[in-house]
């Protein structure tokens, strides 16, 4: 069942439901809850929060469980949005929708928490109603915070008494919720992932932009019961590990170029999640898929040159470069003559020769290919000092190349 698919019947129950909501309590009735909690708390000499904690656990938890292993059981979170029975605008709990989808169910096949005996009890204590919380000399955030406590206490328990399947009234989860930080940890190492079902479609904001590939993937149970989609900081230590383990950057997501970058980068986090979770088999086999995929990707990525070759126009259509002169061991040697460094020149004889053109053939015995112009040489005056040789260039040391 998905989103679209939801019967109007249940909706309009759910509709109902919401409309027939327990009506806001009298000063004088949230002040006698707030004095018996206050009293329980006393007794038990603990503060007020711890005390109801444990109250939950060791009392209402024993009430939410279930004596038929193949039960289902309904969670939810946040509120439904867009369905097309819906009036404009309209939003609904899911907490009504599980409601209503429970009651739809064969006698017996399905539960949710609020229709348990326990979750009947805590409900009755009103924690979310202002007059309690006035009666506790609690301001909203610190009577917010109360509720959500014993609340998340007893969805632990609710949680941890699921062995069948667990349906999911939710589109996508918050961090912060109830849902992400408590009930579904035990789901997956409980009943498993595979027994995890969502109820409604990943919302299209949060897949537009993606491949097709890593859409299917995030649309996957298994991983919606691991991921997240939003930025969220937590004071306390735990929350925050949990929170940040499991979120996906979309962002960062959509900047990937392919299917293979998107799946590591989604994959990555549910090896997180299933390290904080202690799934030792999963947290192996999905660090090897991981790496195999980031392994392929950089055999798949071109090089950088490569890059550039492809880049560069066809050689017809390059503009022409002007020859760089031939270099050697010395710098410029002689321009439009390759040297080779590691022969060296040829020794030169003695300029004393018979003749001007047997001279200039000498002298340019160690340029091969070089014609030489014979030009009439002047014999050296008797007394003038000799003209020193030109030095040979150094022998190179490179036994590769010689350049």
């Amino acid at each position: 069942m998905n989103q679209e698919a939801l019967p109007n019947e249940v909706i309009d129950a759910a509709r109902k439901l919401r409309n027939e909501g327990a009506r806001p309590l009298k000063p004088a009735e949230g002040l006698a809850i707030a004095q018996r909690l206050r009293a329980g708390a006393m007794s038990a000499n603990k503060g007020l929060t711890e005390y109801l904690v444990d109250f939950v656990h060791d009392e209402l938890g024993p009430h939410v469980t279930t004596p038929d292993p193949d039960v289902k059981s309904a969670f939810w979170s946040h509120v439904v949005e867009n369905h097309p029975h819906l009036e404009e605008n309209e939003t609904l709990s899911n907490e009504y929708i599980a409601g209503a989808y429970t009651a739809a169910q064969p006698e017996g096949s399905t539960r949710f928490l609020e229709g348990t005996r326990g979750g009947r009890e805590l409900a009755a204590l009103r924690l979310w109603d202002k007059a309690v919380q006035d009666g506790l000399s609690l301001d909203e955030e610190e009577g917010r915070a109360l509720a959500s406590a014993a609340w998340s206490a007893l969805s632990q328990e609710y949680a941890i008494a699921t062995q069948s399947e667990a349906a999911i009234f939710a589109g996508s989860l918050a961090p912060w919720s109830v849902a992400y930080q408590t009930e579904l940890p035990e789901l997956r190492t409980g009943t498993g992932l595979d027994n995890i079902h969502f109820m409604y479609p990943v919302p299209e904001r949060d897949l537009e932009g993606l491949l097709p590939e890593t859409q299917a993937l995030l649309s996957e149970d298994r991983v919606r019961a691991q991921i997240h989609h939003m930025r969220y900081e937590d004071p306390d230590a735990k929350r925050a590990r949990t929170a940040e383990a499991g979120y996906v950057d979309l962002t960062m997501l959509r900047s990937l170029t392919t299917p293979e970058a998107q799946r590591a980068a989604v994959l990555d986090a549910c090896a997180r999640v299933a390290q904080l979770d202690g799934r030792t088999a999963d947290v192996e086999r999905l660090t090897a898929e991981v790496l195999s995929l980031r392994i392929e990707q950089a055999r798949e990525t071109p090089a950088a040159e490569d890059e550039v070759e492809r880049e560069a126009p066809p050689a017809e259509e390059q503009t022409p470069k002007a020859s760089a002169p031939a270099v050697s061991t010395h710098g410029q040697y002689l321009p439009g003559v390759t040297v080779n460094a590691r022969t060296g020149p040829a020794p030169l004889e003695s300029l004393t020769l018979p003749t001007p053109e047997k001279a200039a053939v000498s002298a340019h015995a160690f340029l091969p290919g070089v014609v030489p112009q014979v030009k009439p040489i002047a014999a050296p005056a008797v007394n003038s000092t000799p003209t020193a040789a030109p030095p040979a260039p150094e022998q190179s040391r490179d036994a590769g190349m010689g350049v």
